[in-house]
């Protein structure tokens, strides 16, 4: 399904030059796709995640995994056990398993070998997809990633990956992530590259955030923020939260910040210079309308975790902007994307 979809929206030239996967897309708060793992394959869901670095999927072993599709070795015939046991802490939950080898299958592309997970155990906060990492293999347990053995296995022309996340799509299309390149089609003007300043995360220097021009708020400056796709919200440091609240005149209610819907036209926009480049949120963009009880209610999309110190740019960023991962040059670019991409029309 998600291939035709594809097919539909996709100019075939397109589709010949670049490695693309399609992405559907949940409340512009989570974006997913597939890939396949074993032979015959089996098919999963998974969050594209540049915040981790190791693939996984729920195993057939796994007693806490919520029932959906699940991996199991004895029915794959390119399955070669690896063992090593793994934990990995997230942000909104953890999860135990172990690795194993088999055959990966994604976007038209087959990853041979590949060391993947198999979850045993998870806690409520996973939703029964996997997630594929797509950070530096230095948070991989000494493994290889997926996008490694991409580029290892001559499977990608160029080290690069980008992200268009499409803000109000659809189930059937959501966004695209592109493979061994850029789509010169998806942004207008031009791409302003940084250096990736700890290649562990896609991690990079903000020269400062404000917030209201007239108001001149520095939020900070020489901040270091990470590119996080598997991130929905902008998760900044609790001073930096404290004060937007004041700035918005939100209500904090255990960590999620409420603000008048009346009042979110006259809210300040927030501005981001990134090389030099000066990148702008609107409220419109960074305040979530959601239904809760019959009515309306508008939340900030900012958020703090406890002893965090970077601005982690979730989905409400890179959902505005086309976000490009230079793997070999260990840099990260941004552009606008164009209201109207050609090859939408």
């Amino acid at each position: 399904m998600m291939a035709n979809t594809g097919a539909r929206y996709i100019p075939a030239n397109r589709r010949q030059s670049l490695a693309i996967e399609t992405l559907s897309n949940h409340d512009n708060l989570e974006y997913f796709g597939e890939l396949s793992v074993g032979t015959p394959p089996q098919v999963f869901n998974v969050i594209f995640d540049t915040g981790s670095s190791t693939l996984w999927v729920p195993s057939v072993k796994c007693s806490t995994c919520k029932p959906q599709r699940m991996y199991n070795s004895s029915a794959s015939s390119s399955y070669v056990p690896e063992g090593q046991n793994f934990s990995i802490p997230y942000g909104s939950g953890s999860l135990k398993g172990f690795f194993s080898i088999d055959t990966v299958r994604m976007s038209g592309l087959t990853v041979k070998s590949q060391v993947f997970g198999e979850a045993t155990s998870e806690t409520d906060s996973f939703s029964g997809m996997g997630i594929l990492g797509l950070a530096f293999n230095d948070l991989n347990f000494g493994i290889n990633t997926l996008w490694d053995n991409m580029i290892a296995q001559r499977l990608v022309r160029y080290p690069v990956f980008s992200f268009y996340l499409r803000r109000e799509g659809t189930s059937d299309f959501g966004g695209e992530v592109i493979w061994g390149g850029i789509d010169h089609r998806i942004y207008s003007g031009y791409l302003t590259y940084v250096p990736v300043s700890m290649p562990e995360y896609w991690q990079f220097t903000v020269n400062s955030v404000d917030i209201g021009r007239e108001y001149g708020d520095r939020l900070c400056t020489g901040c270091q923020a990470i590119a996080d796709t598997g991130t929905s919200l902008l998760v900044v440091p609790e001073p930096a939260y404290r004060k937007i609240n004041l700035l918005l005149n939100a209500t904090d209610d255990d960590g999620l910040a409420f603000v008048p819907c009346r009042s979110v036209c006259y809210l300040p926009d927030v501005y981001l210079d990134i090389g030099g480049t000066i990148f702008t949120l609107t409220p419109k963009e960074y305040i979530i309308k959601v239904k809760s009880k019959g009515r309306t209610v508008c939340i900030s999309g900012f958020e703090y975790l406890q002893g965090n110190l970077y601005w982690i740019l979730g989905d409400i960023f890179i959902g505005k902007f086309y976000t490009v991962f230079d793997m070999g040059n260990e840099r990260i670019g941004f552009a606008e994307v164009n209201e109207n991409p050609r090859f939408f029309t």
